[in-house]
């Protein structure tokens, strides 16, 4: 399953699957597991479930893409690019968590709550860096 789970993320435009491919596997191969502890069919609706969501999340992550022309460093915002990602990252994980939370995955909904502590401490760090408050 993990190597259709890497077909899969062929889908994302590669900037996106070089920041979060690994992160994504991992959760994934986490939540798999405990998907086919639960049994057959709890397991084969996940899959199928997070097939479906790489899928959705592969045309967003297209549609939200960024210009080719606008690789000079900064954000739309005006921020550096690696204080605008680091913001992404934090942002998908709450939305990750949420979506977890609302389907009742409250050990998936926990891993994302860890990896969003360390995003947020890392943008915390990054705006130190750049001298940008909070």
């Amino acid at each position: 399953m993990k190597r259709a789970y890497k077909f899969f993320l062929l889908l994302y435009p590669r900037e996106h699957r070089n920041q979060f491919s690994d992160e994504m596997t991992r959760v994934f191969e986490e939540a798999s597991a405990e998907r086919r502890a639960q049994g057959w069919a709890r397991y084969v609706r996940f899959v199928f479930a997070e097939m479906n969501g790489l899928v959705t999340g592969a045309a967003g992550a297209w549609l939200g893409r960024q210009p080719a022309s606008q690789v000079d460093g900064a954000s739309p915002s005006g921020l550096p690019q690696e204080l605008a990602e680091a913001q992404q990252r934090v942002d998908a994980n709450i939305a990750a968590m949420v979506h977890a939370i609302a389907n009742h995955q409250f050990e998936k909904a926990r891993v994302h709550s860890h990896e969003e502590r360390q995003a947020r401490e890392n943008l915390r760090l990054l705006r130190q860096k750049y001298g940008i408050s909070d």
